[in-house]
This record gives C-alpha cells, structure tokens and sequence, in this order.
C-alpha cells in the first residue's frame, strides 16, 4: 500500500482496521486524538497509519468521485432529484 493522505488503524473495539478520524478533544497531539470512525472508539496508536485512496478497497472501505446530480435536473440544489 502507497502511503497517502487517508489515516487508517486497528480498533479494538470493533476488531478491524477502521478509518481513524479526529476526536473533539482539547489535545494538540493529534496522533493521541485519532479514534474510530464507527464506535468512536480509541484506536491502538502505535497502529495508525495513512494510506493512498486507492487503497481503501484493500481495507473494506471505497471512494466514489462526486456527481452534478443525476442530469435530470429541476432544482437548484444539485441533487437532480426535483
């Protein structure tokens, strides 16, 4: 795996590599304040590292590139749906 900007690590709470996401903590330390993107839970620090968006595949997750909407058009929102 090519290193990259996405901050992967092991959660024990929910037994896998998880995405790490930035915790609302008043720490600074921001390798101390990663947690798990599904339960919130502290991740095994020494576990954390970045990864390349090509990669998430490999670590059960996917990146879709944005759409203007569904082409269908009718509202200003974007969405297409109106």
């Amino acid at each position: 795996m090519a290193e990259g900007p996405i901050p992967i690590g092991y959660c024990p709470r929910c037994a896998r590599e998880v995405l790490a996401v930035v915790a609302a903590v008043a720490e600074a330390d921001l390798e101390r304040t990663r947690v798990c993107a599904h339960c919130d839970g502290p991740l095994a620090t020494a576990t954390l590292r970045w990864i390349a968006e090509a990669d998430l595949d490999a670590v059960g997750y996917a990146a879709y590139a944005e759409i203007d909407g569904c082409g269908r058009g009718g509202c200003t929102s974007g969405c297409g749906r109106g």
